[in-house]
């Protein structure tokens, strides 16, 4: 299994999981891993740059020889008025967000297809801010919002190859980053949510476990959103 993003938070949580259940996993950020673990193996990769996330997959290939299932969890936010972000700073957004992900799915794709299963899987990771449409998150929304077309338009290019691809919608996940969420923000997002709870890493790790299974073989384009969004 591939996981982007992995030295912190949510990607790392995920890798430390699937290590625990016997998985090889291989991860990757722009920093040094913090994980030890002999069934783990670490990339040092910016994947806004071509060639370093071609070199990464080249070494995959060399060293495995195939993928079972592919994370894109690897992502950046930021909250602000549309007309106060830079566009800079939108431009990083979509780069880490879009076509980061939509680099690793292709290249990870030729590395799917020689895996021995019947169906491998490519699962992107997405937000409620999509359905939501919150205020001061367009330029993230819109950057998820977009990841989602493409899992649906991926899952009917990729099915002739057996890989499904699908997304999961998270809500505000309890982690270190999230303790500096101000109050009134996290208590308006859980009054959106049917659950009026914060989402925990147990939540997540059984829909991710599932999508990334072959238990989940006839599911593909989907969005799964946690949390119950209305």
């Amino acid at each position: 299994m591939l996981i982007t993003g992995t030295r912190t938070g949510i990607g790392k949580s995920l890798a430390e999981h699937f290590l625990g259940r016997g998985y090889t996993v291989i991860g990757c950020s722009r920093r040094s891993s913090t994980i030890e673990h002999p069934a783990y193996r670490h990339f040092e990769v910016d994947l806004t740059e071509s060639q370093q996330l071609k070199r990464m997959f080249r070494a995959v290939r060399q060293e495995f020889g195939h993928l079972d299932s592919v994370v894109n969890n690897a992502g950046t936010a930021t909250m602000n008025h549309f007309m106060l972000t830079p566009e800079e700073t939108t431009r990083k957004i979509f780069d880490i967000n879009f076509f980061a992900m939509l680099g690793c799915s292709r290249e990870a794709t030729k590395l799917l297809q020689r895996s021995e299963r019947a169906s491998t899987s490519i699962l992107n990771i997405s937000t409620v801010a999509v359905p939501w449409a919150l205020d001061g998150q367009l330029v993230y929304a819109a950057s998820k919002s977009a990841v989602e077309q493409a899992t649906r338009v991926m899952s009917k290019e990729l099915a002739s190859f057996g890989i499904r691809v699908n997304a999961l919608g998270l809500p505000i996940v309890r982690t270190v980053l999230t303790r500096t969420l101000p109050d009134e923000a996290r208590a308006n997002a859980l009054a959106r949510q049917t659950i009026d709870r914060m989402c925990e890493f147990d939540d997540l790790v059984g829909p991710v476990e599932f999508l990334t299974s072959e238990r989940s073989g006839f599911v593909t384009g989907e969005t799964l959103y946690l949390g119950g969004v209305h």
